[in-house]
């Protein structure tokens, strides 16, 4: 590996790819190929293998100029003998769902050793040249057991795992296994391998990649592969949702950043600790607001609206959104804001229409969720409902009991009646307020010493629109 290489090895860039040599390739039926002797699934493209490469990140002019991807997720310029068939990568698949990576090596070494075999070369000389690069696989594993990491990221030999794929023991660290005879320049790259995965909190990866450098994957391939591992899922468990809702998958550092903002906004409301105190208690919560595609703009706009709208305003507000919505419980608001499944503008009218119940309740009137949610909807806020409010609180009482005294008039002028003249203009229920103040002037206009400006009805002769709203 030539030195200026290491670098972009550990941060998954592309590595010379090894072509390889037509004269493997001896037939081809259908999308089977065969390479002296070895049969593996070959050069067709896999659309939903491609799609998936593409939700990872890759462009199609990537995917295109490595010659697409086929059904077993290798990118097709990949020599036939690295890659696995779908029943091959079964087997080297632990209960837990993690590779393992000495299998695979296996696996790989000995359709290399068939490729070598058909290029002439003699069994010496290909045995000397599968230990010097991959190293003794074999010597020390039988039966049950089985290569592979331990818990601290070192290479054992003959190891044994449990039935969940958890490593138990029982072999030699650091022999026979590939990478006995590791270079410099690879070792290194394992080191800035594992900076990279640390400054991330990622360092259970670090032996994961390790192992499939030693099983000879490319660096690509180990890019395409990594994203399957149980633990890189768990750890970006947001962009599976993101993928199974439809949505393009973030990258690593994409995702890590929008990590980091979420924790600001958070800061910025006193809620630092809200999603955990820890990072492994905050990944998962954070994970779902990734997975819900909330932006940090939409998140701080969501917070904004339980905390400064609701929790640090008139207790009035929070008692109505309670009353009106009986979902939203005094035990977490912010929870129920942060739910992806509501939308913020779905969450604001909720927040609107209790200010405008909390308005109506301050003047001794009466509200109820529809009323105050369609004039939510109709674009009324806190503060036009608090003004509006007061000219129906003052107009309202003297007009219902002229409704009551003119019953046979047949007009009816309630509150709701009211809300439509004041927030909405409505005509026709102004026409009702005037044409109880005419039916009352009528009434007393031939008595001795009455003035029509001395009558009770002085007040809804004004137009609520004219000064009063």
């Amino acid at each position: 590996m030539p030195a200026d290489r290491v670098k972009d090895y550990g941060a998954f860039n592309e590595l010379p790819k090894p072509a390889a040599p037509a004269a493997q390739v001896v037939g081809s039926i259908g999308s089977v190929s065969a390479v002296s002797g070895l049969t593996v699934t070959g050069n067709e493209r896999n659309i939903s293998k491609e799609k998936e490469a593409l939700d990872l990140g890759y462009s199609k002019d990537y995917i295109t100029s490595r010659g697409g991807i086929n059904s077993q997720g290798y990118f097709n310029d990949t020599p036939l003998s690295g890659q696995l068939s779908a029943e091959e990568q079964k087997q080297v698949r632990l209960p837990n769902g993690n590779t393992d990576t000495i299998a695979m090596a296996k696996i790989l070494q000995d359709k290399k050793r068939v490729e070598l075999k058909g290029q002439g070369l003699s069994d010496a000389d290909i045995e000397k040249k599968l230990t010097s690069e991959w190293g003794d696989l074999y010597s020390a594993t039988s039966g049950s057991n089985v290569g592979g990491f331990d818990a601290s990221g070192k290479p054992v030999t003959g190891g044994q795992y449990d039935a969940q794929g958890k490593f138990v023991g029982g072999g030699t660290s650091g022999s026979g296994l590939p990478g006995s005879n590791i270079d410099k320049l690879t070792k290194d790259a394992y080191a800035l391998i594992e900076d990279t995965f640390n400054s991330y909190g990622l360092s259970e990866l670090a032996s994961v990649i390790k192992g499939y450098m030693l099983a000879g994957l490319g660096a690509e391939q180990a890019k395409l592969q990594i994203k399957q591992e149980p633990i890189y899922k768990a750890r970006f468990k947001g962009n599976e949702l993101r993928l199974a809702s439809g949505l393009n998958a973030l990258s690593e550092a994409e995702y890590l950043n929008m990590e980091d903002t979420y924790s600001q906004v958070m800061n910025q409301y006193g809620l630092g600790d809200y999603f955990g105190k820890t990072s492994t208690a905050r990944q998962p919560k954070l994970a779902e607001i990734i997975g819900g595609d909330i932006s940090p703009l939409e998140l701080k706009s969501r917070v904004s609206t339980v905390v400064d709208r609701v929790n640090n305003a008139d207790p009035a507000i929070k008692a109505q959104l309670k009353e009106f919505y009986p979902g939203i419980t005094e035990t977490d608001l912010v929870k129920y804001f942060l739910d992806p499944k509501q939308t913020l503008p779905q969450l604001q009218e909720k927040v609107t229409s209790a200010e405008i119940g909390a308005a109506a309740t301050a003047q001794g009137l009466n509200t109820n969720m529809t009323s105050a949610s369609d004039l939510a909807k109709y674009g009324i806020d806190r503060a036009t409902a608090i003004k509006g409010y007061s000219t129906i609180g003052g107009l309202l009482p003297e007009a219902q009991k002229l409704s009551s005294i003119y019953g046979e008039a047949g007009i009816d002028y309630t509150q709701t009646t009211a809300e439509q003249e004041v927030f909405k203009g409505n005509a026709s229920a102004e026409r009702k307020r005037k044409q109880l103040a005419a039916l009352e002037t009528a009434q007393f206009s031939g008595s001795a010493g009455v003035g029509t400006a001395g009558l009770s009805t002085t007040y809804l002769r004004k137009s609520s629109s004219g000064g009063q709203f």
